[in-house]
């Protein structure tokens, strides 16, 4: 794991209790971030970290930066607005713009300039998975409201 934190500022975020502040205790030893244990019978962790930390992170191949977090007890998507989703995925969204008007970049999109790129191997090898990740999410705004996204 420490080859993958070289050069990056990698944020720790989950539910309390799943060894977020113990992952970063092992990865930076003199961290000294506190720990708790998990409820033997609801699984759930407890509240330990009450803030958010940033620890540099020294390994043999290089440095880089770890930020833990306190646990998150619900996480929810529902403040996002969905015209919002696909300039996340700035490669995705450049090649929106070939879409036609009021294409709403889900699977059965006709004509949908993004789906014919990653067929033709435009997005390069990661690029199906990128466009899975943007259906998915737009699929589950859709459920919500019907209409053209972005």
């Amino acid at each position: 794991i420490g080859n993958a934190l070289v050069g990056h500022s990698t944020v720790f975020v989950g539910h309390s209790g799943v060894g977020k502040s113990t992952l970063v205790n092992a990865l930076v030893p003199d961290a000294g971030r506190a720990t708790g244990h998990v409820n033997q019978v609801t699984g759930r962790g407890r509240h330990t970290s009450s803030s958010t930390v940033s620890l540099r992170y020294r390994g043999a191949a290089g440095n880089g930066w770890v930020i833990d977090t306190p646990g998150v007890r619900s996480f929810g998507l529902g403040h996002v607005d969905p015209a919002n989703i696909l300039r996340a995925f700035t490669d995705l969204d450049e090649v929106a713009r070939r879409c036609p008007r009021g294409c709403t970049h889900l699977p059965d999109a006709p004509d949908c300039a993004i789906v014919e790129a990653v067929a033709a191997g435009e997005l390069g090898p990661g690029g199906a998975a990128r466009l899975d990740s943007l259906q998915r999410l737009l699929e589950t705004f859709a459920a919500g409201r019907r209409g053209p996204i972005g």
